[in-house]
């Protein structure tokens, strides 16, 4: 039998949890009203599936099946998994228009790329046999037993759907002013709105609680770590680009200013993406505090404002995912392969495929950039790099400056080198700071002549040279 009771809740979508409180952007306290059928939990439900449904289908083993995309396997619509429900809010809901990814409004699906979950729908799932005039308490009888679904939204007045969370649209001034097909004293959604009702959980709130915070404290360590990296990197590239860019600036060197002003922005790209990492962190480190603070598990005030919690660290893990995918992916550009010992003896200064007696002579080099600046390589890492990229990768540009950079290139276009570092001529010069060589891979460039063809008969060497009679400082 249901128990009916009274509780004072905050109502509001874009709520977001502090210091243990939920907090709204619109909060309003209100008492509603909470059914409770603690008593159904775990037994099995007495509902008839539709045989071979769309979304309800597992094969080999794999979970295919859709409520929420690449949730475990389980066998649907078995068990009773809630134990209560009450209103929350009356919108229309972004999930019911574009959450649908296996029904009527599939086409307008958008949800993949973001958390990859679907509403189920009653009418879609429950066999004909076991239909009921719709009203809260059938919804909530059929989305009870849809696992990783925390809500339930009626729209219309008769179509019932299950949601694992719920995003208000802008609409117009209608309201929930449907009254239930099966009950006409309660009211189920409106024309374009949904009434939206919040699911509690039997009994294990308490242990998925901490589920739930375990796996978002695991998250934000990872998080942390890859952005303490990131930031290194970062931190490196634009120091070592910002020297180098003054020193080749003050001998004229266009083409190394130009690299580092690209490794300058990439280093800013980085960056950019480790703060976007450290705030969705932060995130799931007040939704870890939030859950730690919850005391009372058998109050319903308390079990609600759980519920409420989990559902935010899970969009927020969802979200943790999504721009430690990002921050991954630069920070591989940034430093991108081991160093293989060795690498570098494939390949050759670019003087020594132009003029031999000043093979060993610093240089530099522009061209045709295969991927973004790296920092923290060795000569062996660079050339590994360049490796990784075998069929666009011809040589690259090494500084082992203040901090080591390199530049990968699909063609070399211009050099520099430099005969007034060291000993040239016979004549004692100025020792250069660092090394600055350009590479070519000898096994693309073997036999070639990189000398500029004033003649333009071949097109296999550098457009510009440039003779430094002088060296950087």
């Amino acid at each position: 039998m249901a128990n009916m009771m009274r509780t004072a809740v905050v109502l509001g979508l874009s709520s977001t949890v502090s210091g243990g409180v939920l907090n709204s952007q619109d909060e309003r306290i209100s008492s509603v009203l909470m059914h409770e059928y603690k008593g159904d939990c775990g037994t099995d439900s007495l509902l008839h599936i539709v045989s071979g449904a769309a979304a309800l289908l597992q094969e080999n083993s794999v979970s295919v099946n859709v409520p929420g995309a690449g949730i475990d396997a389980f066998k649907p619509f078995k068990k009773v998994l809630k134990d209560g429900f009450m209103q929350v809010d009356c919108v229309k809901d972004y999930m019911f228009y574009r959450g649908d990814k296996f029904g009527d409004n599939k086409h307008d699906y958008k949800l993949g790329p973001v958390s990859n979950v679907s509403i189920v729908h009653y009418d879609a799932f429950v066999a004909r046999e076991d239909k009921a005039p719709m009203t809260q308490k059938v919804c909530f009888e059929f989305c009870r037993t849809v696992p990783n679904m925390g809500f339930f939204g009626i729209a219309n007045g008769r179509s019932c759907y299950c949601t694992p969370y719920f995003k208000p649209m802008e609409s117009d001034s209608s309201q929930c002013d449907s009254v239930c097909e099966g009950d006409k004293t309660i009211m189920c959604g409106g024309k374009s709105k949904s009434s939206v009702f919040a699911m509690h959980m039997c009994a294990s709130t308490e242990s998925d609680t901490k589920q739930w915070s375990g796996k978002a404290s695991a998250l934000k360590s990872d998080m942390d770590a890859k952005v303490k990296t990131a930031k290194g990197l970062s931190a490196d590239m634009q120091k070592g680009a910002e020297t180098l860019q003054a020193s080749f600036g003050a001998v004229g060197d266009s083409a190394t200013t130009g690299l580092m002003q690209s490794a300058k922005l990439f280093a800013g790209t980085v960056v950019h993406k480790a703060e976007d990492t450290e705030d969705a962190a932060a995130k799931l480190g007040t939704l870890v505090k939030a859950a730690a603070s919850l005391k009372g598990f058998s109050d319903p005030a308390t079990v609600t404002q759980a519920e409420r919690v989990m559902e935010e660290t899970e969009k927020a893990i969802d979200a943790g995912e999504v721009v430690t995918d990002g921050l991954d992916e630069v920070i591989a550009l940034a430093s991108p392969s081991p160093d293989v010992a060795g690498a570098a003896k494939q390949y050759k200064t670019v003087m020594y495929f132009v003029d031999k007696e000043f093979e060993n002579v610093p240089s530099t080099c522009g061209g045709d950039a295969v991927a973004e600046p790296i920092v923290g390589e060795s000569r062996d890492g660079c050339a590994s790099s360049c490796d990784a990229n075998i069929h666009s990768c011809v040589g690259f540009q090494y500084f082992d400056g203040p901090k080591k950079l390199c530049f990968l290139f699909s063609k070399l276009k211009t050099a520099f080198y430099y005969t007034g570092c060291g000993k040239a001529f016979l004549q004692e010069a100025r020792a250069a700071p660092f090394e600055a060589t350009c590479y070519g891979k000898l096994s693309k460039f073997e036999g070639t002549n990189l000398k500029p063809d004033a003649s333009g008969k071949t097109n296999s060497g550098l457009t510009k040279l440039t003779k430094a009679d002088r060296c950087y400082k």
